[in-house]
């Protein structure tokens, strides 16, 4: 009996060994939450911080000291016509390479073109292409979708520049009751369009090797116009050694054209010579291209009927735009002066180029007479 007690006794702990045994307690989630200790990276300071690993291919174009890859264009004029900076970080010193200029009205697929010109596929997701076409609200709202002039630079060294419309009721708009100035307040709004319009042309005729015209009918009296114009109203080269003037090789592109359109090329063809008579611009077979409306296939709707896959007059889309991708990437280019340019000297040429036309005497007295 004794010796039941005493085990008993030795079973039981005493005050002083619950004293020194650990308390077990259970962490509820608040408890845990401040219990836990403060994340490493708040205690380091941000410039001791590890930075994010790049790719091997980014790592090795930066040792080469080559340009950073481009997903989309980027502004080099901005919505007030200044001049950016920024798209210097996409050139090199590469002296092997060709800029192609996109011009044309409002609506007329410019972007698009220039996007497909620049490796886009016609069939492809339009947010996959380097600029930003129309989209439906913008179009439906009567609006421009770029403004400015936007640059886009492909693997094999295209240098694809995309301006705003000509002679664009948006931008008049824009001037009458927006906040958008230009040039001189003495010139009405209409004529300030004009200018600004002959100005983008005398621009990209000066820094590009090849000039994309675009224009959504077939006969349009307005654009071989204005491109006299604008070649009569050129400044000289910047180079002062230089003798020959320097002009681009000009493609007409009839955009959205139907049937009949592909069926009187050689009238529509006469008729721009005609248009076009006394210009250096255009050689005596001009370059003139006719590009159908892309249909492309609605998602989750019906096949089309029949009748649709017949042959409608014209080839396909991707056949004629083929044809005019293979001519625009054949053309010789040309000295833009008397000594080579690589990417990046081009690109400070072209801000001195439109250096000189924002100061221009000879445009704003040209837009005075057209006042008169």
């Amino acid at each position: 009996m004794v010796e039941s007690e005493r085990s008993k006794s030795k079973s039981i702990p005493s005050f002083k060994d619950l004293s020194d045994s650990p308390i077990h307690t259970i962490l509820t989630k608040e408890s845990r939450q401040k219990e836990s200790p403060e994340p490493l990276s708040n205690k380091i300071p941000p410039s001791s911080r590890p930075r994010k690993k790049t790719s091997i291919h980014q790592t090795l174009m930066n040792k080469l000291g080559l340009a950073n890859e481009m997903a989309h264009a980027v502004a080099i004029l901005d919505y007030q016509l200044q001049w950016v900076d920024k798209g210097v970080e996409y050139l090199t010193d590469n002296k092997d390479f060709c800029v192609v200029g996109v011009i044309g009205g409002q609506g007329v697929g410019k972007s698009t073109i220039a996007s497909m010109l620049a490796g886009a596929r016609p069939t492809g997701a339009r947010r996959s292409y380097m600029f930003w076409p129309q989209s439906r609200d913008v179009r439906e709202n009567g609006v421009n979708q770029t403004y400015g002039v936007y640059m886009a630079v492909s693997t094999e060294r295209f240098i694809f520049l995309d301006t705003q419309p000509l002679m664009s009721h948006s931008l008049l708009d824009n001037i009458m009751y927006g906040d958008r100035s230009f040039m001189s307040e003495h010139l009405s709004p209409d004529t300030q369009i004009d200018i600004q319009s002959l100005q983008m042309m005398t621009f990209l005729m000066s820094v590009c090797h090849v000039l994309v015209v675009i224009s959504d009918w077939s006969v349009d009296p307005m654009l071989p116009s204005m491109l006299k114009t604008a070649e009569m109203l050129k400044p000289p080269p910047l180079d002062s050694n230089s003798r020959d003037e320097h002009l681009p090789h000009v493609v007409f592109v009839y955009n959205f054209s139907d049937r009949s359109d592909f069926s009187q090329q050689e009238e529509h063809k006469s008729t721009l010579k005609l248009l076009m008579k006394h210009s250096k611009l255009v050689p005596k077979d001009p370059l003139v291209y006719w590009l159908p409306d892309n249909k492309l296939p609605i998602r989750g709707a019906t096949p089309p009927p029949p009748q649709y896959l017949q042959y409608q007059g014209h080839a396909s889309f991707q056949h004629c735009f083929e044809q005019l991708r293979n001519k625009v990437f054949s053309l010789p280019r040309g000295s833009l002066t008397s000594h080579p340019l690589t990417e990046k000297t081009w690109f400070h040429m072209a801000a001195r180029v439109w250096d000189s036309l924002q100061k221009s005497q000879q445009l704003i007295e040209y837009g005075r007479l057209l006042q008169t």
